[in-house]
């Protein structure tokens, strides 16, 4: 008997298609473990949500779907959800929701998942936009370029991307320095303090990233909230450097 036929899940969807609605219902609000299987070969992609109905809804999604590039987005839209089937494995309290992932991930061991350890993006790909703002983070002494010149074949091309957008009308985002001066203080090593709706402290992490990571949001959002006493999933998110 195969070890993974012991794992029964608390719901199946056979076709992710046409069990849509029902999708969305029966798992609002909820903190859980899922499971994508595409039925004519049963790979599978194991993931996990604070808030399951607005996590699946990133998948029936086009626009969502077009924007990302990873294996289980590129396969839902080249094979349709009526392939896949969509299992709940487990509900679960988010505090637990990274370890309870990390189980499935290794007795499942997901062929589409690039991530094989729950919570971390070591080995994943970042997206254009968020390649752009790691650019803009890495300025001045932390920027690796810093001191060194760019090659007269570069400093060619440079110009004449320029001349390009002057002739387009185009004109580069020019970022203020207090700006870049604040991400660049936030990328160096901000740790993020987490409050419930009575102001009661929670838990901290040591960085945007790993507080993104275990409320399931994106750093940007994060970074949205953080220090303006605005709740965000009935938490606010404060920011403080720790002392070395």
């Amino acid at each position: 008997m195969n070890k993974n036929d012991s794992i029964i899940p608390i719901i199946s969807y056979p076709n992710a298609e046409k069990n849509k609605q029902a999708i969305y219902k029966d798992n609002k609000n909820k903190s859980e473990i899922y499971r994508w299987v595409k039925n004519i070969n049963n790979k599978t992609y194991i993931g996990s949500g604070v808030n399951l109905t607005k996590r699946l809804r990133s998948y029936f999604n086009k626009n969502e779907l077009n924007r990302n590039s990873r294996p289980i987005q590129n396969a839902l839209l080249k094979y349709g959800h009526k392939n896949f089937s969509l299992y709940i494995l487990e509900y679960c309290e988010r505090s637990i929701l990274i370890l309870r992932e990390q189980y499935y991930i290794d007795n499942f061991k997901p062929e589409y998942n690039i991530l094989k350890v729950a919570g971390s993006r070591l080995g994943s790909k970042h997206s254009e936009k968020t390649r752009i703002q790691m650019s803009i983070n890495n300025t001045g002494i932390n920027h690796p370029f810093f001191g060194k010149r760019h090659s007269f074949e570069s400093r060619k091309k440079i110009g004449e991307t320029l001349r390009s957008l002057i002739r387009e009308n185009i004109k580069p985002k020019v970022i203020k320095a207090e700006t870049r001066l604040k991400l660049s203080f936030r990328c160096q090593g901000v740790c993020v303090k987490v409050f419930d709706c009575s102001n009661k402290y929670i838990r901290e992490f040591p960085n945007i990233t790993s507080t993104a990571k275990y409320f399931n949001i994106s750093n940007r959002t994060v970074s949205r909230y953080l220090d303006k006493n605005i709740f965000y999933l009935g938490y606010t998110f404060k920011s403080y450097i720790k002392d070395k």
